[in-house]
Formats: C-alpha cells, structure tokens, sequence
C-alpha cells in the first residue's frame, strides 16, 4: 500500500500531528489529501487574514496567531485590489467578499459590486450592481450583513448599508444631519436587489437572521433603538417594521473618565451578532485604552420583552471573533482546541496589530505574539476556511 491509498481517518490522524502550513502543502498532492486536509481546516478556529498592498498587487496572509507555532498557513494574491478607503473586503462562511465601488462618469452615477472568491477552491461569484447615489461622495462607511446560508444559494441573504455624506471637509460622519444612507438587501433566489427600505435613522450596524429578518441598529437621545424589519418578497415596499426603544443605556467612559455617547464612538466600538441557531441577538461593546490597544469587552444580549440590553458575563461553549469589519460568533462543537479554549466563553480579538483573547470569566487577556513572516498591516480580520 503506498501513500497514496492511506484512507482518510488515518491522514486525517496524520495531519492532526502536523502545522497547518505542512497540512496546506499536502492538501495540493491529491484528491484524497485535499478531502482529508479540508477536514483539517474545517475542524480549527478561524485563521486570521492579513490584508497587504504593494505594487504587486493586493496580497492575503492566513496565519493561526493562536496556535503555539510561528508559520503562515497561506499567502494568496487576491482577484480584486484592496484599497484602505475605497474598496474593501469582508468574510463569510469561508468566502472573502470584496466590495467595489464603481464610479460611471457619463451617468454621473456610483454603484457597488460584490465579489464573492474563496480562496481554497478558487470559485467565485459575482452579484448585480447596485446603484447608490449620483455623484461622488466625500466620505462613506460600508456594512454588509449575511444570513447562515451558504453563499451563492438559493436561500443565501445579502443586506447591504452603506452611510454616506456629500459634504467637503467632514470625515468622520458625525450625526445624521450630515449624512444620508442607502439600504438594500437582495435574495438569490430572485437576482436582483431590493431597495425597499427607507428610514430617517441612520443605522451604524445591521444584522441578517433567516431569510426575511433585518436588524438595524441606531441611538437616539442617548439610548439605542432596534430596528426589525420582517421582509417579504419582490415587492419595494412590502414590509413590516418594528421598533425597539430600549429603556437601559449603554454608556462608554473616555480616558479622563467623562461618559461618552457620541455617534462617532458609538459606531466604532459597538456591533451586533447573532446566533443564527437560536436567533439571540447580541451587541458587543469594545473597551480600548488608545486607539488600537485593547482592554476588554462587554456583551450583552437584547431581553425583547423588557425592551432592554441585559450585561452577559457567560456565553457558554462559543466564542466571538472581533476585527475591524465585523464580530462573529462560533460554537466550540465539533472544534479541535487546545486546553484553555475548550471550555469556549472568549472573545478573540485582532485590532491593527493588537492580537489576543479576552476571557469573559476572569477578564483576563493574553496577547498572541505576530509571525514574523507576516507582512506588517493594520488590516487584519478573522476568516474560517469552508473549502
């Protein structure tokens, strides 16, 4: 028997006793020790992605900052050029989705393409262009918020929230007489978007549960709002929405010690996700000392029927991955972890060049130390591999 007819259990035991870029190097002999590999990568904490611009191109680097080894599982150069303010790049469910602007100058018109590419099978998908708004805006933030669905099937949901503001000189989308947004949401099932939701708030997060349910967040009068809206199918207009005042304030203390509620800080500090599996929403609340150094968080779930966010101190067997796009949530079920992650109730952080985990138990963080065959950026973000 040679090593090409090894089954998969026992390349599988074999590649448990090996680094993830030796695992990575023996998922490109074969069929069945890609298989096997896969099985691998499936089974681990999402590995972080470092984003990198050089005049080569827009590269990525998957590494495991909290591995016990120093080593990059995967360098790849990306299909789409990554720009810090322009075009930008999430991920979901083992696929990096880049967003790009496009600006048509005859139309005076600028539009939005998704691009969907994984990059261990190299497929990718692209989705309609959506239309913004007319002209070039100064200064824009982006949201994209998916549904549990694997992506590019029938079921998959995609909303879209992008704030924007006309404005010369404003740059940092301080409050709502600045700004306007645009929220759209699209189900492939249909092909093509559906814009059919307007609202005088401006939301500074969005969730996706199920097929038809969208979350927004916003504050008013130095309390947050929740926005449902239960969406129906095709038509602009058709849906329902409910509104969520909560009657608790979540306040921030900046570095003097005065309580700081400002939109701006809000946006940076604050998301929500959910727990597809249970439909509990959750907002998680960054605590930093400086711009980019870590000192905790805080999370609380949404209790609809006292209207209020109740502080949570035990999230059970899962974890929460922060980075500057998104937070997600991953159960420890059916993970290989090393002893101090079994137990999950963490929060893995990756902040510019600020790595680590939080403990929610003790409140306790420990730093993960960066490879040094990374390249330096400041754009790192979490990404689970679904080969």
């Amino acid at each position: 028997m040679g090593l090409m007819d090894l089954s998969l259990e026992l390349l599988e035991l074999i590649f448990q006793r090996i680094s993830l870029d030796d695992v990575m190097n023996c998922r490109a002999t074969c069929r069945s020790w890609r298989k096997a590999a896969d099985a691998i990568f499936s089974s681990q904490l999402p590995l972080m992605l470092s984003l990198s611009t050089t005049c080569r191109g827009s590269f990525g680097s998957l590494s495991a900052p909290w591995s016990n080894h120093d080593f990059t599982v995967l360098t790849e150069k990306w299909p789409q050029k990554i720009e810090r303010t322009y075009n930008r790049v999430y991920s979901v469910q083992g696929w990096l989705v880049f967003n790009i602007f496009r600006y048509e100058s005859v139309k005076g018109q600028t539009f939005s393409e998704l691009l969907f590419f994984n990059p261990f099978s190299r497929a990718r998908f692209k989705l309609p262009k959506l239309f913004l708004f007319s002209g070039g805006p100064y200064y824009y933030q982006v949201s994209v918020a998916f549904n549990s669905a694997p992506p590019g099937s029938e079921e998959f949901v995609v909303a879209f929230l992008v704030v924007f503001c006309h404005q010369e000189k404003v740059y940092n989308l301080i409050g709502p007489e600045y700004t306007k947004q645009r929220l759209a949401f699209i189900k492939l099932k249909q092909g093509s978007w559906i814009e059919s939701i307007e609202s005088d708030e401006i939301f500074y997060d969005i969730q996706v549960h199920d097929d038809n349910k969208l979350y927004g967040l916003t504050f008013k009068h130095q309390t947050s709002v929740v926005f449902v809206f239960t969406l129906r199918d095709y038509y602009r207009d058709n849906y329902v929405v409910e509104r969520l005042v909560m009657l608790n304030t979540i306040q921030d203390i900046d570095a003097i010690g005065r309580f700081n509620f400002s939109h701006a800080f809000f946006k940076r500090s604050h998301r929500m996700v959910m727990d597809t599996s249970t439909g509990e929403l959750l907002l998680v609340r960054h605590l930093r000392i400086r711009s980019y150094d870590t000192e905790g968080f805080s999370v609380f779930k949404l209790d609809r029927s006292n209207l209020k966010w109740c502080e949570i101190f035990d999230i059970g067997d899962r974890f929460l991955f922060w980075d500057y796009t998104k937070v997600s949530l991953v159960s420890s079920k059916g993970l290989r972890l090393a002893g101090q992650f079994k137990r999950g109730n963490c929060i893995f952080f990756c902040h510019a060049n600020n790595i680590g985990v939080f403990f929610l138990a003790d409140k306790t963080i420990s730093h993960f130390s960066i490879s040094s065959f990374l390249p330096i950026s400041r754009r790192n973000m979490w990404f689970s591999p679904a080969p």
